[in-house]
């Protein structure tokens, strides 16, 4: 049984919303969300199909084990930091988001250019 329940987890977190809210926006009850999350038992397809209507996200990303994401960062769980960060970046209208891509691009490319000099 594939255990997805850890990145349902972190969908929910990085929505910045507790069991609650998560599962009455899903349809399903606290307590099977609670289940789902400790990997007791999976979602049904309903379930997966509401998550996706909901969160706007790919269900591939949910059951996906072996993705080029854990493999080039050798972890499946964002840290608190990550999850703070897309919570707030959420928090942005469009032009606000663009602005921080570019921030981000920006200190990319100087951190390179720094691991060059030495």
């Amino acid at each position: 049984m594939i255990n997805i329940g850890p990145n349902i987890r972190r969908l929910r977190k990085i929505n910045n919303m507790n069991q609650v809210e998560f599962s009455s926006r899903i349809g399903i009850s606290q307590g099977n969300l609670s289940e789902i999350e400790q990997g007791n038992c999976n979602p049904s397809f309903d379930t997966l199909l509401a998550i996706k209507k909901q969160f706007n996200c790919n269900i591939d990303d949910l059951i996906i084990i072996d993705n080029d994401f854990i493999k080039s960062n050798n972890s499946s769980v964002l840290s608190e930091g990550e999850i703070s960060m897309i919570s707030n970046y959420r928090l942005l209208n469009g032009f606000d988001q663009k602005e921080i891509d570019e921030i981000i691009k920006i200190k990319i490319s100087l951190n390179k250019e720094k691991s060059n000099l030495i």
